[in-house]
């Protein structure tokens, strides 16, 4: 029994070993030297050199012609295949106004920190309305929405109670109208 465990001890060493120097051996092999390439070097001789004034003597505009027509063909080709834009016969602006009308107070505090992270809140909650901050000394109060009559800032009201806002209530404010006008293109 001490025979087989110790043969099977000495199998397993011999094993790791010629793994170890295959991976040693392996590891040693060299690569190739890595060698930059040199930068090629511009010949400085005068034969080389030639002045602006030849170039410009030697340079013909007219060769290039044939190369702008090719191009300009190119262009108005292009133009043929794409469809023609179609111009709206008039567009639309939106015009805002102040008006008196109605916001909905959901909060108020002294601290100015303290309000701008329940703007935040509550912006997150109401999404699609304008959420201001009204300073009026010392207290800073969180308004939403810019509604023209009472009746339409009375019909939200629930949402706000029912989103945790117990104490939101209507108060009179100036108010942001916006009205989408048609203004007609000249023709």
């Amino acid at each position: 029994m001490l025979d087989q465990l110790y043969t099977m001890i000495k199998t397993q060493i011999l094993f790791s070993a010629l793994c170890v120097l295959v991976l040693v051996t392996a590891g040693c092999t060299s690569s190739p030297p890595f060698i930059r390439d040199e930068e090629p070097k511009q010949e400085t001789s005068k034969e080389n050199k030639r002045s602006l004034a030849e170039y410009e003597a030697t340079l013909n505009p007219a060769d290039y012609d044939q190369e702008v027509e090719v191009v300009e063909k190119a262009h108005v080709e292009e133009k043929k295949q794409q469809a023609p834009l179609e111009i709206p016969k008039d567009s639309f602006v939106v015009e805002e106004e102040v008006v008196q009308g109605f916001r909905i107070q959901v909060f108020s505090s002294s601290g100015v920190d303290e309000a701008t992270r329940m703007k935040e809140v509550v912006t997150e909650k109401f999404i699609g309305d304008s959420v201001y901050v009204v300073y009026d000394a010392p207290v800073y109060k969180i308004r939403v929405g810019d509604f023209v009559n009472r009746y339409e800032a009375n019909q939200r009201l629930p949402e706000f109670t029912e989103k945790g806002y117990r104490d939101a209530w209507i108060v009179p404010d100036r108010i942001v109208q916006r009205k989408f006008v048609r203004v007609p293109l000249p023709k």
